[in-house]
């Protein structure tokens, strides 16, 4: 038989392992069981459901009630909260194929290596800016299409000759601007 806890504290040492509120002012604590590479403790007050194991009249914690995402069917919605239980981050698998990595602050993808790859159309959006930045930027392609304008100030890599020839005007420069 399972029963709804409300979730009074976690201690987290090699296991997950919860008191909870299992009924009328009596706690008990429960070790979390979760699929297999699942580390999410959950928050003080969330819903906890435990299941009582047979002959041992001990309780494990099985699962969380948990609010909605968003999630429409086929779809998994992966997030974290704050300690106030709100959304921080979420990575959302949708059922058109789409991943998508949402926050509200800012946040990294940092690794050692890391490979972003797409067999048709790769695309990097910032609504601001976009910063490329490392020890060395290598761009590579058929055909490399910079719009807009590059403003001469004798520098940079958009015209072969960094000065005319004739007048000693500078042809080059650093930055693109939208023509």
């Amino acid at each position: 038989m399972g029963r709804i806890a409300k979730l009074i504290s976690t201690k987290i040492e090699e296991f997950i392992v919860q008191t909870v509120e299992a009924y009328f002012g009596a706690n008990v604590t429960a070790e979390t069981f979760a699929p297999s590479g699942d580390d999410s403790p959950p928050l003080e007050n969330d819903r906890i459901v435990l299941v009582q194991v047979d002959g041992t009249g001990n309780f494990v914690a099985v699962g969380v009630l948990s609010k909605s995402q968003g999630a429409k069917p086929g779809e998994k919605i992966l997030y974290s909260r704050g300690s106030d239980g709100e959304v921080k981050a979420a990575i959302k698998l949708l059922n058109d194929g789409k991943i998508e990595m949402v926050s509200p602050v800012d946040f990294e993808l940092t690794g050692k290596n890391i490979k972003i790859s797409a067999e048709k159309k790769l695309e990097l959006e910032g609504a601001e800016s976009l910063k490329l930045s490392s020890q060395k930027t290598e761009l590579t392609g058929e055909q490399i299409v910079c719009k807009g304008v590059a403003q001469p100030d004798g520098s940079g890599c958009f015209c072969a000759q960094p000065y005319c020839l004739f007048s000693g005007a500078p042809q080059t420069g650093q930055n693109v601007f939208n023509a």
